[in-house]
């Protein structure tokens, strides 16, 4: 029995290692020569895989960035989704969420997503609605969602949780943001602090109870 569960581990664990090893070299390739320049070909040669891995796990090349995108965004939905801390008050975790989000959107990676995503949009629209859709897009519902559930808990007021995640996310970023994807170099770790502790300050000033 535990032979069985043995060998199936090493063979999912062998899977994870391929999939991984496409995604990587995919990634390389996408931020080196754009995404449409890229062939499913050229991604195989570059990951040492096969066209049938590839289907396999992806179905398409646009099945690899999706697989990307979303493999970025998780920790995002993750720390977003983080119970409170026992003890920790809204104003709390608001500043965890923001220094989180300010040092992972305002990453290289982050901008280089941003940067891919526009840069292919007249030719491939539907990848780079991909990528907002399974990035910024669900960054925005995951902490419209924590908004809300403090709203009903009583602990913030807002009438519009997604208008709010909206308001909360351009304080942290939006101007960084816009000056790193024309090469500006990123905030230090004191100014993060700084901005994230302003925004806290003007969100809580409209939201708080």
């Amino acid at each position: 029995m535990s032979d069985g569960t043995d060998t199936q581990r090493a063979v999912n664990s062998a899977g994870e290692k391929r999939r991984k090893a496409i995604m990587d070299a995919a990634w390389s390739l996408f931020l080196e020569k754009g995404y449409a320049a890229v062939s499913v070909d050229e991604i195989i040669r570059a990951s040492g895989g096969s066209k049938s891995t590839l289907y396999k796990f992806f179905g398409s090349k646009e099945g690899v960035l999706k697989a990307l995108v979303e493999s970025f965004a998780e920790t995002f939905i993750r720390e977003i989704n983080l119970p409170t801390q026992p003890g920790q008050t809204t104003r709390e975790t608001l500043r965890r969420i923001g220094l989180y989000i300010c040092k992972q959107a305002l990453s290289s990676t982050a901008i280089s997503q941003y940067r891919l995503a526009v840069s292919n949009f007249p030719l491939f629209p539907k990848a780079a609605r991909l990528w907002y859709d399974s990035g910024p897009s669900t960054t925005f519902e995951a902490l419209a969602g924590y908004i809300r559930r403090e709203t009903d808990a009583g602990r913030l007021n807002a009438k519009d949780p997604d208008r709010a995640s909206v308001f909360f996310l351009g304080m942290l970023i939006f101007k960084d943001n816009m000056a790193m994807s024309i090469g500006a170099d990123p905030p230090s770790a004191r100014e993060m602090e700084e901005i994230v502790s302003e925004a806290v300050d003007v969100f809580m000033a409209a939201y708080g109870t």
